[in-house]
């Protein structure tokens, strides 16, 4: 996801949720934090040239195979 639809998106459902009944909101601000953490990782990313590479969900991908002797 590109950096400004999860902006869009975040603004969006915080919105809602100003609105929404205290079942609806607490999902929403859920959601919203998912956002929050998604834009986070994509500055993270940004901020560090050459990082360790990661995956789409920006846990940290490791190789598991042995370095030749």
């Amino acid at each position: 996801m590109d950096e400004e639809f999860c902006r869009e998106r975040l603004r969006t459902v915080r919105e809602l949720a100003e609105t929404a009944d205290p079942l609806i909101k607490k999902r929403l601000m859920d959601l919203a934090r998912h956002y929050e953490r998604r834009i986070a990782i994509g500055a993270r990313e940004r901020e560090v040239p050459g990082s360790e590479p990661r995956g789409s969900q920006g846990q940290l991908l490791v190789s598991t195979s042995k370095p030749r002797p």
